[in-house]
């Protein structure tokens, strides 16, 4: 009887071998899917902290095919994160979403653990969909800055896309204003790539205080939010800004 029972151990202890063996091919060609499940590939990380204006409104991620892979709420300071897979896609276009228009970003590389240092700022959202504009027009954003001459008179300039100080040859307004009301325009500012314009400026007869805007040809004139500069003061030499506008190229 002993050798009949060795002879079934060993039948079950060689299909047992054989099972691991199986069991063990199995995993290993099963090993790369895996491997791929548990370790997805690291996002890509885009990231700002300037959209002061635009909290609350919508940064959403666009990828190569036109389908939403990323989206989130610009936050109380302005700041706001959108995490983007490399396998959703190779190349984004990030659009600010806001009861404004869109504003949308150059196509930007996604890529394994991609993060940019520095992040990203409201000029980089450089095209905007409006009606005003039309589909996706070409825009920079730009803010009208003045300061308080020494003789009193408003000098007055451009900082543009890139933080720059544009500074035309016309760029004072009077002290007291120029006895009415009309606008008066400076020279034209050239930004680069075909974006063009003046500054205009008028004096408020009823507090004394002075009003700006800016005029690009085949458009209506813009006017900032923040555009009045004090009737008197300030009494120091900083450039005072205004809130940041939109213009397009000349038409």
């Amino acid at each position: 009887m002993r050798p009949i029972l060795f002879e079934g151990a060993a039948r079950r202890w060689s299909l047992g071998v054989a099972l691991l063996a199986a069991l063990t091919m199995l995993l290993v060609s099963l090993a790369p899917s895996i491997t791929a499940q548990d370790n997805p590939r690291p996002p890509h990380w885009f990231w700002g902290n300037d959209l002061d204006s635009y909290v609350g409104d919508q940064v959403v991620a666009i990828n190569q095919d036109g389908i939403e892979v990323g989206s989130t709420t610009v936050e109380s300071r302005g700041e706001w994160t959108v995490t983007v897979s490399p396998e959703d896609a190779r190349t984004v276009t990030l659009r600010l979403i806001s009861d404004s228009g869109t504003r949308a970003t150059d196509p930007l590389d996604v890529m394994d653990g991609g993060f940019d240092a520095d992040g990203l700022s409201i000029s980089d959202f450089r095209h905007r969909i409006t009606e005003e504009l039309g589909d996706a027009g070409p825009t920079i954003a730009v803010r009208i800055i003045a300061r308080r001459a020494d003789d009193g008179r408003i000098e007055f300039g451009m900082r543009g896309p890139d933080g720059e100080d544009i500074l035309p040859p016309a760029r004072f307004f009077p002290d007291g204003g120029p006895g009415h009301s009309r606008w008066l325009r400076s020279t034209e500012i050239d930004f680069g790539d075909g974006f063009v314009g003046r500054i205009i400026a008028r004096h408020v007869a009823e507090d004394g205080r002075t009003e700006f805007g800016f005029r690009v040809e085949g458009y209506d004139d813009i006017f900032p939010r923040a555009r009045f500069f004090p009737a008197s003061g300030p009494d120091h030499n900083r450039w005072l800004r205004s809130s940041e506008i939109e213009i397009g190229m000349p038409r």
